[in-house]
């Protein structure tokens, strides 16, 4: 599944975007048919209500956790179009589909949105758990209501620490929690494993178990681990893309998750938390 650095950069490399117009949009076969048989595919709304995109100009795009939204403007006023990625999904900035050069990703397009300089933005998703709607007030889109602010703001720290201090949260495991955007937003499960091996914390352990120093450092290797990822362009085990089709190395500086042994040579154990499966080192961590 995209983790929030995948979603960040491909927020970046839609940048050139902004200021264009969505001339019109077009939905696959498996939209359509879903959508007569009373199932939202993808498009998480009506498809005559999301069709009012069309005509709206694009003036920015942003990023919220691991969600991803484009800020429309059109004659009604402001719009936002908002996109989760799901397990598999991604966007395509092409002038046709021949040019999404992964076979799965061109076989299971499921939107595109003709812009107005000729270009085609296409969202693909090989096992439909992503998904786009439309909304036009942020404060209504109820993900986004009780998330902790995002890791680049001053506060985040803070709130993460404090957060845990804070007794609500004592006897959960540390690994499950931190995939709580509650507590901080965007951390999946390649990067929480990676986190606490970095940190030395152990994904078993619980929340009350863990120093205020000790959660400290786990918010600053989650931090590393994000901006680690974005420098190598991402996590590309299955399903992550770029917008170009690019794959990106992140995989290929992973400690634990799906190693066998760790950098200093002990065995990985995995255990399954919060029914993912967790890699981690009994002697590197504690």
């Amino acid at each position: 599944m995209p983790e929030l650095p995948e979603v960040e950069l491909v927020k970046r490399s839609l940048t050139s975007l902004i200021g264009l117009e969505i001339k019109d949009v077009v939905f696959s076969d498996t939209v359509i048919s879903g959508h007569k048989n009373d199932r939202m595919t993808i498009v998480k709304e009506p498809i005559e209500s999301f069709l009012n995109i069309r005509n709206s100009t694009i003036i920015n795009i942003k990023r919220r956790s691991k969600y991803m939204y484009f800020e429309l403007m059109n004659d009604e006023g402001i719009l936002y179009m908002i996109s989760h990625l799901g397990m598999s999904g991604g966007f395509f900035l092409v002038n046709t589909l021949d040019e999404i050069t992964e076979a799965n990703y061109k076989k299971h397009w499921h939107v595109q949105f003709h812009l107005s300089n000729g270009q085609i933005l296409v969202y693909s998703d090989i096992r439909r758990f992503g998904e786009v709607r439309t909304i036009r007030d942020l404060n209504d889109f109820l993900p986004f209501k009780n998330m902790a602010p995002e890791y680049t703001e001053e506060t985040a720290k803070n709130y993460f620490v404090e957060t845990l201090k804070s007794n609500r949260y004592d006897n959960s495991y540390i690994k499950a929690i931190i995939m709580d955007a509650k507590i901080i937003p965007g951390v999946g499960n390649i990067y929480a494993s990676e986190a606490l091996y970095r940190s030395g914390i152990l994904p078993t352990r619980r929340v009350k178990n863990i120093s205020k120093k000790r959660l400290e450092l786990l918010f600053d290797k989650i931090v590393e681990v994000f901006e680690l990822s974005l420098n190598a362009g991402g996590s590309t085990i299955s399903d992550y893309r770029s917008t170009t089709g690019e794959s990106g190395s992140m995989q290929t500086k992973f400690k634990v998750y799906g190693q066998k042994f760790c950098p200093k040579g002990h065995e990985i154990k995995t255990k399954t938390i919060g029914q993912r499966n967790t890699y981690y080192c009994t002697t590197c961590q504690r």
